[in-house]
């Protein structure tokens, strides 16, 4: 049965109709009207109404009583860019994100001016105040952004603000010794969730969210996650991919007592999934305290893994592909050990083939 096409700017919502109105390109108005979206009287009156909103924008007539202007407040434009991200369904992970960022550090700076007067001299003295990294630093000016883009802000000033990167700091990983130590010391969930995460460079997220119809017996299902105690039906880059479990790991997961449960993989104690990794993360502080190595966060168990795959010659695009990487990140991420593995390779390979001789390379001068 072919897709339904919805008219411009209107979509099925719940039981009634959203409406949404952009400029250009970003999303400035939006409501949801009373009527079924299948009914071709109630769709035609949202339609209708759409077309009213359009008109008044088209004559710089405010859309309503509650129009974002820079006038406005910062605070009460974070209150309406938030709730405008909302409508248009960006992960609530997200979403989270930028309430944080928003209310946690540009709030505080900016909650009582009005949008207009926010200036980027205003913006580089707050970021002048933190001795946090240029990525921090860039992760924290892009909600200030959108919000100022939400309220109309020409020329927005964070657009013209650069952050100068600083050397990518050297990423650390286990050796395969340190790797047996430590699983060595761990039993039950622990030593399952570890195995994975060892075994198939899985984020943390991703393992809470296994569930045992995911496992064929030699490959898992990535499509979903845990994160901030709730469980997601997307990865962390909404894409679904195959992860291929080693022999050794399978040994292990196959032998966990939930495998029968028809379940989550990993099960707490009332029998729900882990919402958290605070108890697993706990086995994993105290296996490092009774091997005596130096502790590590859980995430450096994916950074292993993928310096195993290149250590064994796998391609850096098929690594990529099975730690949910694109392959550009991947390359930025893991260069050093791209070629630190590449060091023992034939330098011959890069001569390439030589030209094919002729007549004029063979003349004399």
């Amino acid at each position: 049965m072919a897709k339904k096409a919805w008219p411009t700017g209107i979509r099925p919502s719940g039981r009634g109709i959203r409406i949404f109105i952009y400029r250009g390109g970003r999303l400035e108005y939006s409501e949801t009207v009373e009527g079924d979206p299948y009914a071709s009287a109630d769709l035609a009156a949202a339609i209708k109404r759409r077309e009213e909103l359009k008109a008044r924008q088209r004559l710089g007539m405010p859309l309503t009583d509650g129009e974002v202007t820079e006038k406005q407040s910062f605070k009460a434009l974070c209150e309406s860019y938030l709730n405008a991200q909302d409508a248009v369904g960006i992960k609530r992970s997200t979403l989270s994100d930028y309430y944080n960022i928003l209310s946690g550090f540009w709030m505080p700076e900016f909650g009582t001016w009005q949008a207009a007067r926010i200036t980027a001299p205003d913006i580089l003295k707050v970021l002048g105040k933190w001795s946090v990294s240029g990525k921090t630093k860039k992760n924290r000016l892009g909600p200030l952004s959108g919000v100022l883009s939400h309220a109309g802000i020409n020329p927005n000033p964070v657009t013209g603000i650069r952050i100068r990167r600083g050397q990518r700091p050297h990423i650390d990983r286990y050796t395969p010794m340190e790797r047996d130590r430590l699983l060595g010391k761990l039993e039950g969930q622990p030593l399952v969730y570890f195995s994975l995460l060892f075994g198939c460079g899985l984020r943390p997220g991703e393992a809470l969210g296994l569930t045992w119809a995911d496992y064929d017996g030699a490959k898992l299902q990535i499509t979903k996650q845990i994160t901030r105690r709730r469980l997601s039906d997307y990865t962390k880059t909404s894409k679904r991919r195959t992860v291929r479990v080693p022999t050794w790991a399978r040994a292990i997961l196959n032998q966990h007592n939930t495998r029968f449960s028809g379940k989550h993989i990993f099960l707490n104690s009332h029998g729900g999934p882990f919402l958290d990794t605070d108890t697993l993360n706990d086995a994993w502080a105290d296996a490092h305290r009774r091997v005596r190595i130096p502790y590590r966060i859980p995430y450096v168990c994916r950074h292993t893994r993928a310096s195993e795959l290149l250590s064994t010659g796998v391609a850096p695009a098929d690594a990529a592909k099975e730690l949910g990487h694109s392959l550009q990140m991947f390359l930025t991420r893991y260069a050093e050990w791209i070629e630190e593995f590449a060091g023992g390779m034939d330098e011959s390979r890069f001569e390439g083939l030589p030209p094919t001789k002729n007549k004029q390379m063979d003349m004399k001068p």
